[in-house]
Parts: C-alpha cells; sequence; structure tokens
C-alpha cells in the first residue's frame, strides 16, 4: 500500500477497493494481461493440445529433452487453456474490464441526458458570429444528435468481458476429447473409449450417451488433388441400420452432451491378421499416417520380433485403394514381401501368415463440451456492435443562437462534435448557409 493510500485510508469514506482499482487500471498491468493472454492463444493454436490432438502428438512436445520435458510441466504447454497462469491472467482481465464497464456506464448515465449549455460551445472546434439584416426575438436554439454513439464504447467492452468471463468459464467446465475410429468400428459410451480428452479442473469427462458407429468417410478433393472437404457418416445408438447422420470438418454433430466434429486428419487403415502355429491369431487395425504425398504408412508390430511395415498407395483418381505393399521384417531383415489385396494373406517363414482383412479409411473425431460457447458468441456480437456504435454513430451538438442588435440580428453558429471533427467541416458550413452566414 502507498503512502497516499495509509493517509487516505484514516479518512472517513475511505474505500478499501481503491488501491486495487488504481493498480488494475495501471497501463503497465493492462498491458501485461494483453500480452499473456496473446502469448497463451499463441502457445495454444501452435502446439498439441491434450484432448484436442492425439496422445502420439502430445507426447512429441516432451521428446526434445528434460529441459523441454520440465518446461512443458511447469507451464503446462499441453493443456494452455486450462492452465493455472492462464486462468490467472483471465481473473485480471476480467477485473479490470469490471472496473472499466462500471465507470463508462456511470459516465453513460450521466451524459446521456446532459443538456449541452453556452459553455459548452467555448471551445467548440466549429464556431462563427455574424449579422443579417431582420429584427425578430432572440432565440437560442441547442441540439443534439447521434446520442447513441456514446453508448459504443460501453457496448464495446461489455462485449469484451462477456468473452473473457466465457474464456474463464470455458477453462474451468468445459472439456475436450479425441478419438480415431477406422468404418465400421462402434465408439461405446464410456470415458475410456476415448482415446486422450482434458477437463476443465471443474468439468466432468466427455462421453456419449449411447454408441457411435462410424459408417463411411467420404473426403471429397479438388480437380488438383488437394482435400477440398470431409464428410462422416456416423449412426447412433445399436440398431443396424438405423438412420445416419452427418458431420464435417465445419458441420458440428450436436449431441446430449455436447458436440462432435471431424478432423482433416483421415487415411486408409488396414485391418490385419498374424496367425502363427504357436500363438492364437492376433487382429489389429493399423491406421496408416502420410508418409509420402501419395502414399500413407506405418509399422506394426507382430509375434516375437516380427513386424510389418505396410504401404498403401493411393490412386491419382481420388478413389480408394485397392491394394497394401506388405513387407515382413525380423530385426532389421526382410523375410517376406508382397502386394496384398483385402482377403490375400502372405506365408511367414515357420508356418503361418499375415492376412489382410481390408483397408477402410479412419478419420479423426473430436468431442467437445463447452457450457460458455453461447456467452463468447454473444460477447462478440456485443462488441461489433459497440465497435459500430464507436466509429458509425458521432454525437454533435448544435447551437444557433440569435440576438437582435441595433435593427440587425447577432447569430453565433457552434458546431461541437465528440469525435472525428474534421467530418464535420460541410456540414458546419451548410449549418451556417442556412441561417444567413456565409461559410
Amino acid at each position: 500500500m502507498s503512502p497516499r493510500d495509509e493517509v487516505l485510508r484514516s479518512r472517513p469514506g475511505w474505500n478499501p477497493f481503491l488501491p486495487v482499482k488504481r493498480f488494475l487500471r495501471r497501463p503497465t498491468v493492462i498491458v501485461a494481461e494483453i500480452l499473456v493472454i496473446t502469448a497463451a492463444c499463441t502457445l495454444g493454436a501452435s502446439l498439441p493440445q491434450a484432448g484436442r490432438s492425439s496422445a502420439t502428438q502430445v507426447l512429441t512436445l516432451r521428446s526434445y529433452g528434460a529441459a523441454t520435458s520440465a518446461l512443458v510441466d511447469v507451464l503446462s504447454l499441453d493443456h494452455v487453456f486450462t492452465s493455472g497462469w492462464f486462468l490467472a491472467a483471465l481473473a485480471f482481465a476480467t477485473a479490470s474490464l469490471v472496473i472499466v464497464v462500471v465507470e463508462q456506464t456511470r459516465r453513460l448515465r450521466a451524459t446521456w441526458s446532459q443538456v449541452p449549455t453556452d459553455a459548452h460551445f467555448r471551445n467548440a472546434p466549429f464556431r462563427v458570429e455574424f449579422t443579417r439584416p431582420g429584427n425578430g426575438p432572440a432565440t437560442r436554439s441547442i441540439r443534439s444528435r447521434g446520442r447513441l454513439g456514446l453508448a459504443g464504447s460501453p457496448l464495446f467492452h461489455t462485449g469484451l468481458l462477456a468473452v473473457i468471463l466465457a474464456g474463464v468459464l470455458g477453462a474451468l467446465f468445459s472439456v475436450q476429447a479425441v478419438v480415431d475410429l477406422f468404418e465400421g468400428e462402434t465408439l461405446p459410451p464410456t470415458v475410456e473409449a476415448w482415446g486422450l480428452q482434458q477437463p476443465g479442473p471443474l468439468a466432468a469427462p466427455f462421453q456419449l450417451d449411447a454408441p457411435l458407429k462410424l459408417v463411411s468417410v467420404e473426403p471429397t478433393r479438388y480437380q488438383g488433388g488437394d482435400l477440398m472437404g470431409l464428410r462422416l457418416k456416423v449412426a447412433e445408438g445399436d440398431a443396424e441400420g438405423g438412420p445416419t447422420r452427418n458431420l464435417g470438418i465445419n458441420q458440428d454433430l450436436r449431441v446430449s452432451r455436447g458436440r462432435l466434429y471431424a478432423d482433416s486428419l483421415f487415411g486408409p487403415a488396414a485391418l490385419v491378421a498374424w496367425d502363427r502355429p504357436s500363438t492364437p491369431e492376433s487382429r489389429t487395425a493399423v491406421l496408416l499416417e502420410r508418409k509420402e504425398p501419395q502414399a500413407f504408412g506405418a509399422y506394426t508390430p507382430g509375434p516375437g520380433s516380427l513386424r510389418a511395415r505396410i504401404r498403401v498407395p493411393m490412386p491419382a483418381d481420388g478413389s480408394r485403394p485397392d491394394h497394401a505393399e506388405v513387407r515382413i521384417l525380423q530385426g532389421e531383415s526382410r523375410v517376406a514381401e508382397a502386394n496384398l489385396r483385402p482377403g490375400e494373406a502372405l506365408a511367414l517363414p515357420g508356418g503361418g501368415g499375415f492376412r489382410l482383412h481390408g483397408i477402410p479409411y479412419w478419420a479423426r473425431l473430436h468431442g467437445n463440451r463447452d457450457p460458455a460457447i453461447g456467452l463468447a458468441y454473444a460477447g462478440f456480437i456485443v462488441a461489433l456492435a459497440g465497435a459500430a456504435l464507436t466509429y458509425g454513430v458521432t454525437r454533435v451538438d448544435e447551437l444557433v443562437s440569435v440576438t437582435p442588435e441595433d435593427g440587425r440580428e447577432r447569430v453565433v453558429v457552434a458546431l461541437k462534435p465528440h469525435r472525428f471533427a474534421p467530418l464535420f467541416q460541410e456540414r458546419f458550413a451548410q449549418l451556417v448557409r442556412n441561417h444567413g452566414g456565409e461559410a
């Protein structure tokens, strides 16, 4: 507490919140809030985040050494938007905006119905006095136009406050989840079914109320081959042949506990089975990643020291792939190799085989529950309305005073815009001409 505040404290009516208010209104504090929130948004958008990226991508943040891993832990770089330092920055920004909104609302109430006086026009940027013929009574006319523009700044900051509050509520109560599914796979209605999720400190984990089956993955491409869109068909519930619903990258699917949407990541999956004489058959779905511009691939472990390298070339015409190039490795040595179509098998040395059952597409599905999303949209709308009023509507006060003087009339014309005074030069000239003066 400063010495000045110590003196004020001894006075009657001292406000204990005054030092806090003075601290939050410091330009350095406001700039620091903006910089921290900007840094958080930049880090959250550029780094893999739990609940939005796959577990493998999130783990890559810790693959650059012990120092980097410690930095990830200290700054919560894998879940920036639910970290303590981000919540603290939002709390400071919320308090600062509350003070601004309260002050601007009080100022708006005081100035909304205020009637300008002659003293108000003494420093008007546009003012002229002249005489004209006439001998009428003394008149005085004061008008104010564009009063609605005074509400622009309070509305803008109220909208920003709503957006910041939505960020706080989202960080506390929202949850992000992600899972990779292949065509024909059913996602159970459990928390564990999701590959990775990141709930806020006060949020419950994400789960569905009913099973969800991925029926098909349908990419559309531009003529050059680039991805134009991705549509997923899903079926809810246990019934076979039931109605399907669509979702995509920009088309979410509303569910009882949030919403689902698709990622742009997708590709072929290899449904394979290992069959060895000494071990039971082992089936797995290998989600292939893009390794080349026109091919997907991955390694999958097998029994013992065996592993398979699977490469699926994509047809140039955009159709679905019909075969996979399989290479069986033992250590670093190649022991078998073949191009397999669905249903075909490759014999393994020592007996048994490697069978390719199918090449369906896989896609990444996101689950999201954010109770503050409506507040965020409302805040953006209010902030935009406030900005439109601030820059589109300007309050302008006009004074026209006529005083009889020696058989003539002395006229005073004044125009006082509250903003953007140079834009009203022509309007003032017209006002002067309307009352017999020369602009």
